[in-house]
């Protein structure tokens, strides 16, 4: 798959199950995780210890496919650079994210489970700081650091 591949995917339409036609809770149950979409939008369905949730199928950084990833007590792990999302909300937890997942309500009758509508969003959660001291260094890793070592050169 070549940069940009995923898009011309997503042009083609939804895949995966009708979720608000519902689904078996013990297909969901066997594989942890299930792809299936509400109207034209892909969702996935995660069964956790915490319950059953569905929230928007790809990362909002380069549109990764999430059923990919891991899933960690209320997080859910990128699998192409590590983002990281809460289940419950959505919201980015970790960078290079910094834009939320969609999530959707979650029903179960009759031994299925059903989606049918996104939660209001939610604003994140304030930030705060690990320490209150500010680093006297930064490494930068990547084409970035040549950028600096260049100006820095030109910088009297």
């Amino acid at each position: 798959m070549t940069y940009g591949d995923e898009w011309t995917e997503d042009q083609a339409g939804p895949s995966g199950p009708d979720l608000t036609q519902g689904v078996a809770f013990a297909e969901l149950a066997r594989c942890g995780k299930l792809v299936g979409h509400v109207c034209e939008e892909e969702v996935l369905l995660i069964h956790s210890e915490k319950g059953v949730f569905a929230v928007g199928a790809h990362c909002t950084h380069y549109h990764a496919p999430l059923v990919d990833g891991l899933v960690v007590d209320h997080s859910l792990r990128c699998p192409w650079h590590h983002d990281c999302f809460d289940i419950h909300t959505g919201e980015a937890l970790r960078a290079p994210a910094l834009d939320p997942i969609a999530c959707w309500v979650v029903g179960q009758r009759d031994g299925k489970i059903f989606v049918q509508r996104k939660h209001e969003a939610v604003a994140p959660a304030p930030r705060t700081a690990t320490s209150g001291k500010t680093p006297e260094n930064i490494v930068i890793v990547g084409g970035g650091a040549d950028w600096v070592r260049s100006s820095r050169a030109t910088t009297p």
